[in-house]
Order: structure tokens, then C-alpha cells, then sequence
């Protein structure tokens, strides 16, 4: 009896192990099925003062992710956030900065500015984003030396990004025999653009181009990979309408479930960008719905 249990049991393993195994991987977004082209040729026309917001948006992203990491959990907190970006010609960092604070007017969490390099026409432009608080703290971990080379393409539809980061505990100032733990963060992008109808009266509509993204993101520590985050987002000019921006990451690979979305309103047009609004982060699954 116990030979014909062993025999049953191995053959239903079996059939298990190949049905398995006969799984497809997860498959292609469907906004590529039909291949890069749409998106990778489209020139969205991203001016200089929105290239160093959605810049700035990922550093807020990156520092939360690094909080995250060294303080080994996802806690549920919420922070204020604004932001100002000119579109001058003599960049002055101080006037392509985002700041996030403790809420209900408390201290400053941390403030990055925006380094801009003259933007090449065939190639694109790059930057530098760096921490200007040291150190800064979230998440009950203290923060410094946050910066991040940002690169786009020509067109606008791309974005690659080579961080750093130190971190450690807020109960140990000085981290593991007195130093802070190092954090490397790579992100890669794309962004691309689609025509939303909005109503705008009785007898008409309006199409508003809204700015989409989609990226990954590694997060490693002292040069080994430990997070994967994946990224989605959506912004709005505004072009008659109050705009918008919103990045959402939720980790896939980690200790667990954590997501962080930023939310700011206000002025996104050729001239700057002016929003204020809040970055929240909190121990939900990937598949929890996000208020887009």
C-alpha cells in the first residue's frame, strides 16, 4: 500500500513539476506588443524645467527607497512635498529644487536642487541631482550625500539614472562601526504621450495630452543588489487645466510588500514648474489599486 501511495504521489509531482515548467514567463507590457517604435521616435517635446522635475520626482522616489532599505521595514508615513523648477537659460540650482518635509509644518526631511548641462539637440541633456541638507532623515533613518546622475534621450522618451546614498539608523548616528552604509540606485524609463478626452462643455470636448512612464529600478547595498522596484506614473500640463504629477513604485523584490507614490499639483508648463503635494509610503501588495 505505502509502494502504491509513493508511486501516486510521484506521479502527480510529476504532472505538477511539468505543468510547471510549460508556464509561460510574465509577458510583454501591452503598450509594446506591436514594438518600440511608437514610442521610442515620438518626441514629446519635454522642456527643460519638466526634464528636472520628473529628475527631481525620482530623487524623492530613490531617497525613500534607500529609507526604506536601511530601515528594514516599510513603515506608513506620509510626508509634504513642493517643488519649484525654472526654465531659464543660466541654471542656478537653487531655483530647480524639491523639498520634503515632516507634515502639519514640521522640520525639513531633506532638499534636493538640479544641476542642468546645456541640452545637446542630437543627443539630449544631462544632469546632476544632489542632497543639499546633510544630514536629512525619513522613515527614522538619517540621509546624506544623496546624487544621481540623470540622463535623456534627445527625444525626451528615455531616462537612465546612476545613484548614490549613505544611510543608517537614527539610534546609531554613526552606522556600523561608526560609518554610514553606502546605497547604489540604477533606474531606467521611458516616457510616452496619449490624447485624453476631458470633458469641456455641452457641445465639445477637449484632448489633453497626458504624460505617461514606465521604469525599474535596483536598489543595492554595499555593492550587492537587494530591491527591485517597478515604476509607473502620469502627469498633466497645464494647459488650461490645474497639472499633475504622479509616480507610483511598488518593490517586487525585498522583505515585502511597500509602495511610494508622490502626488503634486500646481503650474507644469514651457516657463516652470511649480507643485506642492505629499509622498506617502505603505506596506501594500503591487496589485492594491492606485487612485490614478
Amino acid at each position: 500500500m505505502n509502494i502504491k501511495l509513493k508511486v501516486l504521489s510521484a506521479a502527480i509531482l510529476a504532472v505538477s513539476s511539468t505543468a510547471a515548467l510549460s508556464a509561460p514567463p510574465p509577458g510583454v507590457p501591452s503598450m509594446y506588443l506591436s514594438g518600440p517604435s511608437s514610442l521610442q521616435f515620438a518626441d514629446l517635446g519635454l522642456s527643460a524645467s519638466e526634464r528636472a522635475g520628473y529628475a527631481l520626482a525620482e530623487g524623492v522616489m530613490q531617497v525613500a527607497e534607500v529609507a526604506i532599505l536601511a530601515a528594514a521595514s516599510c513603515p506608513t508615513a506620509t510626508y509634504d512635498v513642493s517643488g519649484f523648477f525654472s526654465n531659464g537659460t543660466n541654471w542656478n540650482p537653487s531655483e530647480n529644487t524639491v523639498t520634503v518635509s515632516y507634515q502639519g509644518g514640521g522640520a525639513t526631511a531633506f532638499t534636493l536642487e538640479a544641476y542642468l548641462n546645456p541640452a545637446n539637440s542630437f543627443r539630449g541633456q544631462t544632469m546632476l541631482i544632489k542632497q543639499t541638507l546633510f544630514p536629512g532623515s525619513l522613515a527614522g533613518v538619517y540621509l546624506k550625500d544623496y546624487k544621481n546622475n540623470i540622463s535623456f534621450n534627445a527625444a525626451g522618451t528615455m531616462m537612465t539614472g546612476d545613484g548614490e546614498a549613505f544611510a543608517t539608523g537614527v539610534n546609531s548616528i554613526g552606522g556600523v562601526f561608526g560609518k554610514y552604509d553606502q546605497f547604489d540606485l540604477q533606474v531606467i524609463k521611458d516616457f510616452y504621450r496619449d490624447n485624453v478626452i476631458i470633458p469641456a462643455g455641452a457641445d465639445k470636448r477637449a484632448y489633453v495630452p497626458v504624460i505617461y512612464d514606465w521604469g525599474l529600478q535596483s536598489v543595492s547595498k554595499l555593492g550587492y543588489p537587494v530591491n527591485k522596484y517597478w515604476q509607473q506614473s502620469k502627469s498633466l500640463r497645464d494647459n488650461g487645466y490645474e497639472g499633475f504629477t504622479h509616480f507610483v513604485k511598488d518593490r517586487l523584490v525585498g522583505s515585502g510588500s511597500c509602495r511610494i507614490e508622490l502626488y503634486t499639483t500646481g503650474s507644469n508648463n514651457a516657463s516652470f514648474f511649480q507643485q506642492e503635494g505629499t509622498l506617502k509610503i505603505s506596506p501594500v501588495a503591487p496589485s492594491a489599486p492606485v487612485a490614478w
